[in-house]
């Protein structure tokens, strides 16, 4: 007889939280579970400041530890950053770039486990659909059926549930499981016992499991003890059960889990119209846990909708609502979230004298978390500039607001620059943002020295440099949306092919160059969604003043 343990005892359960995603709950029967960016680990999170192997979750002993793998961002724990392995408690949050895991305990979760038994015998099987029938029990039905009409919250349901079953049946234990999205593990179990000294974990048969799952069949088991071969089953012999019933929750065909009873020696026995009961009650039950899901996850949506709505009205009045018009010069700037709102920044200030103020910054993380740092960039850029300060002066002053006041997985890359249109000289300050480019007749230089970025050490320092633009020259500032654009392969586009696209448009108005950078993303990523906000400004010296 094999004993085969289908659900390991070391199940873990996580909720990981994404900006702009509605939460997910994630149950994993592993000892090693791996974060990252990578498509292979057992959590895969798309957040481009996770490194592809993120952190991992070991069990050891019989505790449950989370480290860092050597990751560029680092891992936290409840806001603190951790340099060695940390033994997770049931809430604790383990953040992750701009997502974060809670961790929640496993110990007195109820599980189902399915077993390899030599005895596959079961009484009775009834299709999902098969009707009782019978004045009291037909009354029992309709009265049923008009209380699962009623709207319930998912936290009251499972309740109200097995409230009914275990009111009308009165099992020694009756159990409703849903099953996770690989549809073979279960990942939320609610049980209820007579007996407090039962065990919380139901061994079943991994071949009776399947015929109810595969099969779409209300499967029973009734008075084992006359029958030999199904009392020798060890999921029968374990539990001292006498009667038992296993019903699919059936949704078009679809199963989303079980419902379970039993009857264990020392109490009555389950009737074959018992049987036909329960097999009502899971049909009505997955009809109610389906619509129910559905409900919450689109108010759920809405709600994220409307404050993603909202909050990019408020973020496109940051951006510029046109780029100055300025005599032998051509602009062009573009910005597109990778969601609903985006943590790049672009803006152009045209001072008194003509001389332009600029700037390109890039916040780490997606969603509303970056927006709202986004949004003290951009206060923080038209405040500053009206006193003219040079580019590395500006981002000192942007750098000492923003350092004390940011967490550390939240800071800024970003150039700022001013342009003095008459000579075409341009001083900018860097601050470990993407090389700028400027393309020449000579081709396309990349500007790669680069400082601190910004929000992270508030005594950092910063460097004012220089280049200027000729006739026909060109300076273009990007976020590294565009560099590491990835395509079905994990590929990233790179700066190099950017700076090749490049090569043969000088001369080009700024709109052309940014038509060219577009092209050249969109190739490269093909049908594969943007993994990261794109923001692009270009500015062209034309080849002769009028």
């Amino acid at each position: 007889m094999s004993t085969g343990i289908h659900d390991s005892r070391t199940r873990v359960r996580f909720t990981l939280y994404q900006p702009g995603v509605a939460p997910q709950q994630i149950a994993i029967p592993a000892e090693t579970i791996t974060l990252g960016r990578a498509s292979d680990c057992t959590i895969p999170i798309k957040d481009r400041f996770l490194s592809r192997r993120h952190a991992e979750i070991v069990l050891d002993r019989g505790t449950w530890l989370v480290r860092d793998c050597g990751s560029v961002n680092g891992t936290l724990v409840n806001g603190v950053k951790i340099a060695d392995p940390v033994v997770l408690k049931p809430g604790d949050r383990i953040g992750l770039g701009d997502s974060e895991v809670v961790f929640h305990s496993d110990e007195a979760v109820s599980q189902i486990i399915a077993i390899d038994s030599d005895s596959h015998s079961k009484n009775l099987v009834i299709r999902v659909d098969e009707e009782e029938r019978g004045t009291q029990r037909t009354n029992i039905i309709v009265s049923l059926a008009l209380e699962f009409l009623g709207d319930r919250p998912m936290s009251e349901l499972f309740d109200f549930i097995l409230d009914r079953v275990v009111g009308l049946l009165q099992p020694s234990r009756a159990a409703l499981a849903l099953f996770g999205n690989d549809r073979e593990t279960f990942v939320n179990v609610r049980l209820r016992r007579q007996n407090r000294d039962d065990s919380t974990d139901l061994l079943i048969s991994r071949t009776l499991l399947k015929e109810v799952v595969d099969g779409r069949q209300v499967v029973s088991y009734l008075d084992t003890a006359q029958d030999e071969k199904l009392a020798r089953a060890q999921s029968i012999i374990a539990q001292n059960i006498r009667s038992a019933v296993c019903a699919p929750l059936l949704v078009s065909d679809v199963v989303l889990g079980v419902l379970y009873i039993d009857y264990t020696s020392t109490a009555g026995m389950v009737t074959e119209s018992d049987v036909r009961l329960l097999g009502q009650i899971a049909r009505f039950a997955a009809v109610t846990l389906e619509r129910t899901r559905l409900r919450e996850e689109a108010v759920a949506k809405a709600k994220i909708d409307e404050e993603l709505r909202t909050a990019y009205a408020i973020q496109k009045r940051l951006l510029p609502a046109s780029l100055p018009v300025i005599e032998g010069y051509t602009f062009a700037a573009s910005n597109r979230p990778a969601k609903s709102v985006s943590g790049d920044y672009y803006d152009v200030v045209t001072r008194p004298d003509g001389r332009i103020h600029f700037v390109m910054a890039d916040v780490s993380g997606k969603g509303i978390t970056a927006a709202l740092v986004m949004s003290s960039v951009a206060m923080a850029f038209n405040l500053f500039t009206r006193t003219d300060p040079t580019p590395a002066d500006l981002l000192r002053e942007l750098n000492a607001t923003l350092a004390p006041k940011t967490a550390p997985t939240k800071f800024v890359t970003l150039v700022a620059g001013v342009l003095d249109p008459v000579s075409g000289m341009i001083q900018f300050a860097n601050a470990g943002h993407v090389a700028p480019l400027v393309i020449s007749k000579s081709g396309v230089e990349q500007l790669r020295s680069t400082d601190l970025v910004v929000g992270l050490f508030p005594n950092a320092e910063y460097r004012n440099q220089t280049v200027t633009l000729g006739p026909g020259d060109s300076l273009v500032l990007f976020t590294d949306g565009v560099t590491e654009a990835e395509n079905q392969a994990e590929e990233e586009l790179g700066l190099n092919r950017v700076a090749e696209r490049l090569r043969d448009l000088h001369g080009s108005d700024a709109c052309g160059i940014l038509a060219a950078i577009d092209d050249e993303v969109n190739a490269h990523i093909g049908d594969t969604p943007a993994g990261d906000d794109v923001t692009i400004l270009a500015v062209t010296r034309r080849d002769s003043l009028a």
